[in-house]
């Protein structure tokens, strides 16, 4: 039996230190930001070292250089907040801040941790209000606002961040134009769920967002982070539509997770398989060599092994370009009961047979590439000699020598893995 969420009671706010005290005792001093989790946890990160940064503050990426540590935590999955647990324990000789989903979802957790000091991610927002924004490097994230309208069983993430908060259409899209102004080539649209933007409001959609858009360098392409089908199929056709006219990688992140009506209605999901099909249909028949990027649970309280194999079916059927696949883990706090959890040996080998099947998928396609030549924009250094690259579609593309982040090339496909293309520059 499930039970209701109830949100959090407004005394844990007491647990979280107020925006002048956390900003003036971190003012001037020499802070490593760890950060984990989605791209949204990005975001407050940026803004977090904005802020400190204007306030006299250097960031350092080396804890040994560091006299603060701020840990940005992601819990989604129960191994991910125990690697949390263990981050956060791991710096005995540095004061040690804590933002991000865990004390969000679970303060009362952190208590045992007494030097730990707890900063809330909505007083990070309050504080990067009052200081400029400066963009570095190539990639940036601009975030939609906090929260969702979903009612996944399953989900801790929705406990953390609540109901969707919209932030304005004007101050998302003036955030966007700052950072392709600061040379920005991949800007990253984040929020827990793209397509429930406006809900809250009444008065803006994700479809009306897009369509807003202010004009970009040609070198700047806007990532469109994850749409919950539930959301997204009233408004599909419209952001299909906006995405095709824009500024916008060609890539579509729909958490599908699972191919079993059954499994769907269990996770409390509000959608279809034909609902998936008809949204990529949509998607594919606007912009037909689209991108298609899915999340998978496997093992989820009651997924039968029929419903499992109708998950690899679709798989197949719709042919994606990645697949991150979850075994499922039980969260607290989220109602789910623990009634009908399948033993952690068929969670891992229905994991393991949606990852070969994917990982066929994706290298059958990828070798399919070998000897095009593609425009991309490297985009991050992977090492001395050699940098990710990405194109219009969002592929990643490794090139194994030294090229300018952020000024676009052409490259050769000379060789393929099931996770990324390997290019060499086209000299002209």
């Amino acid at each position: 039996m499930n039970i209701a969420y109830q949100p959090p009671e407004k005394k844990r706010s007491a647990l979280f230190l107020p925006k002048e005290e956390w900003v003036k005792a971190l003012s001037g001093r020499r802070i490593c930001i760890r950060t984990f989790g989605c791209a949204y946890n990005v975001g407050d990160s940026d803004l977090l070292a904005s802020v400190l940064t204007a306030n006299g503050s250097v960031i350092v990426s080396d804890p040994d250089l560091a006299e603060v540590m701020i840990i940005n935590t992601c819990i989604v999955i129960a191994s991910t907040e125990r690697k949390m647990r263990k981050e956060i324990s791991s710096y005995p000789d540095h004061e040690v801040y804590v933002t991000g989903c865990l004390p969000l979802a679970l303060p009362e957790s952190l208590q045992d941790n007494t030097p730990v000091k707890l900063i809330h991610p909505d007083s990070i927002h309050q504080a990067a209000a009052t200081v400029p924004y400066v963009q570095k490097g190539p990639v940036s994230v601009v975030q939609i606002g906090p929260g969702c309208v979903g009612s996944c069983w399953y989900c801790i993430t929705r406990c953390a961040r609540g109901s969707i908060r919209s932030n304005p259409p004007q101050e998302i899209h003036t955030h966007i134009a700052r950072c392709a102004r600061g040379g920005a080539v991949e800007i990253r649209l984040a929020g827990q769920d793209l397509s429930a933007y406006g809900h809250d409001t009444g008065q803006w959609t994700l479809a009306t967002l897009l369509e807003g858009m202010p004009a970009l360098p040609d070198t700047s392409r806007i990532r469109l982070g994850m749409m919950n089908p539930a959301t997204l199929k009233p408004i599909a056709q419209e952001v299909a539509r906006a995405m095709k006219t824009g500024p916008f990688f060609s890539f579509l992140h729909l958490p599908i997770q699972s191919g079993s009506d059954h499994v769907l209605d269990l996770m409390g999901r509000g959608y279809t398989v034909a609902d998936v099909q008809n949204i990529i249909d949509i998607f594919r028949a606007e912009m037909p060599d689209i991108t298609i990027a899915t999340d998978i649970i496997t093992g989820f309280p009651g997924e039968t092994d029929d419903n499992h194999e109708e998950t690899v079916r679709l798989i197949r059927r719709i042919a994606p370009g990645m697949v991150n696949v979850t075994r499922y883990s039980w969260r607290p706090g989220t109602g789910m009961s623990r009634e009908h959890e399948l033993p952690d040996r068929i969670r891992k080998d229905r994991s393991r047979a949606i990852i070969r099947e994917s990982y066929t998928l994706f290298q059958k396609a990828n070798e399919k590439k070998r000897g095009t030549v593609m425009r991309v924009i490297p985009t991050e250094q992977l090492k001395p000699g050699s940098v990710m690259a990405r194109s219009g579609r969002y592929e990643g593309v490794v090139i194994r020598e030294e090229c300018q982040l952020g000024i676009p090339c052409r490259v050769t496909i000379t060789g393929s893995t099931p996770h990324y293309l390997i290019g060499e520059v086209v000299r002209d």
